[in-house]
């Protein structure tokens, strides 16, 4: 048994909201559990390899217990984009059923996670709720400590529904942990859209946790949108597991946020399994955003590709770091990495760690990252044709944003993140005309 925290610190103020939640015996259980093995590792410090980038001393400040029932403002939704398709929301990391679809394409179920968290939670899905236990996993453990609720998504075999399936996580201020579990059974093909929003600038803890089982021969296109106020930290993590033939996709957009952080895990589990991830990150203000990835080439003939772009201006800061890891027996993988990052300012920082590991023979892995401020060349070519300096960088800044979003194939989703990069640039307005 870990000693007991002090009540000031994080993890106190973590096991005082614990011991406040209802529940069964096997859920508190599982919750004690997880936070004993929490407080056997300590929340992550800069000190921490994995976390090399990221410092959570914010976190010193933060109410950690999970929120309280609020109601939902008419307007909470209003900045999203269109979104045709069913709709599944969290509030403060509680399912909300109420302002969730009700009408499903035929093949997709929905449920709530809370009745079988209440009880024996089934073999099958209690290997998708696993804790983790290792310095790469401690959000996860955070979320374990505290979870209460969630949504399962499952797409039967064989189906493939024409529209999106949107889920949309609301923060409004305290804690939020939310868990979605999403499975597709074998030949089964969706898109999964995921919005990350807070409600103003209220402060607010995010600690959203995902789990993804591809079966034989199924796709997954799954996009993940953060949006948050100036005072909000969000901490996600994701894991992925790929059956054989699977395709899983992956496009990350992150703005806004006193600290963001992805943490996504795919492992290509069955031969020829193979994945796409993408990101772009516009790190401005005094904001950060950082993405770790881990791709691990567990079968032969899998094939992983990994394009990330950061942009950081004022006192913004950001990281990109990311493993590819081909087992012994992993013949035949392709594996390949793109990490550039574009600083705006003086003050701004991006970092870039791309790594292999690399324990079988007969693969194909490659890797590069760069970060630097615009092309000088680019940009007087466009200032020697007319245009004024700050309109010229906006283009270039756009462009270099565009190699991810051009990848987003959700057209009202495209549109809005464009116009997210657009907001996001000091002369954007300016060159709306171009790109429209």
């Amino acid at each position: 048994m870990s000693a007991a925290p002090a009540a000031t610190t994080p993890l106190g103020r973590l096991a005082a909201a614990q011991a406040a939640l209802a529940g069964s015996a096997e859920a508190v259980a599982r919750r004690r559990d997880a936070l004993e093995r929490l407080l056997a590792l300590g929340l992550p410090t800069p000190r921490d390899e994995p976390w090399k980038y990221t410092n959570l001393r914010a976190l010193g400040t933060r109410e950690l217990a999970p929120a309280p029932a609020r109601p939902v403002a008419a307007d909470a939704f209003a900045s999203l984009p269109q979104r045709d398709g069913p709709t599944v929301v969290f509030v403060d990391g509680a399912f909300h059923v109420g302002l969730s679809s009700r009408d499903l394409p035929p093949g997709v179920e929905v449920s709530a996670l809370a009745p079988l968290l209440a009880g024996s939670v089934p073999a099958a899905l209690a290997v998708r709720l696993g804790a983790g236990d290792t310095v790469d996993e401690r959000i996860r453990l955070l979320n374990a400590s505290v979870l209460a609720d969630g949504a399962v998504v499952s797409v039967g075999a064989g189906c493939a529904p024409e529209q999106p399936l949107h889920v949309v996580h609301l923060a409004t201020g305290g804690g939020a942990y939310p868990r979605l579990v999403v499975s597709l059974e074998a030949g089964a093909s969706a898109r999964l859209i995921e919005y990350h929003l807070t409600t103003g600038e209220a402060d607010s803890v995010a600690a959203p946790v995902t789990d993804v089982v591809l079966g034989a021969d199924s796709r997954l296109e799954h996009y993940s949108v953060t949006r948050i106020g100036a005072r909000a930290i969000q901490l996600e993590d994701v894991a992925v597991r790929v059956g054989v033939n699977a395709d899983y996709r992956h496009r990350h957009l992150a703005f806004g946020g006193q600290l963001t952080r992805l943490d996504l895990r795919v492992r290509l589990e069955g031969p020829g399994a193979r994945t796409q991830l993408a990101g772009l990150l516009i790190a401005e203000r005094s904001h950060q955003i950082d993405v770790r990835t881990r791709v691990d080439h567990v079968a032969p003939h899998t094939t992983s590709d990994q394009v990330y772009r950061g942009v950081a201006n004022d006192r913004g800061r950001g990281s990109y770091d990311g493993k590819v890891v081909v087992h012994a027996g992993a013949v035949k993988a392709d594996s390949r990495q793109s990490s550039r990052n574009l600083i705006l300012s003086a003050e701004a920082s991006l970092d870039s760690r791309p790594q292999l590991e690399i324990n079988a023979d007969d693969v194909k892995c490659s890797h590069g990252a760069t970060t630097g401020a615009l092309d000088e060349q680019m940009l007087f070519y466009l200032l020697a044709r007319g245009l004024d300096r700050d309109t010229a960088r906006a283009l270039l800044t756009f462009a270099f944003a565009e190699d991810v979003i051009a990848r987003f194939t959700v057209a009202p989703l495209r549109r809005f993140a464009e116009e997210q990069v657009l907001g996001s640039l000091p002369a954007g307005a300016l060159i709306r005309e171009f790109v429209a």
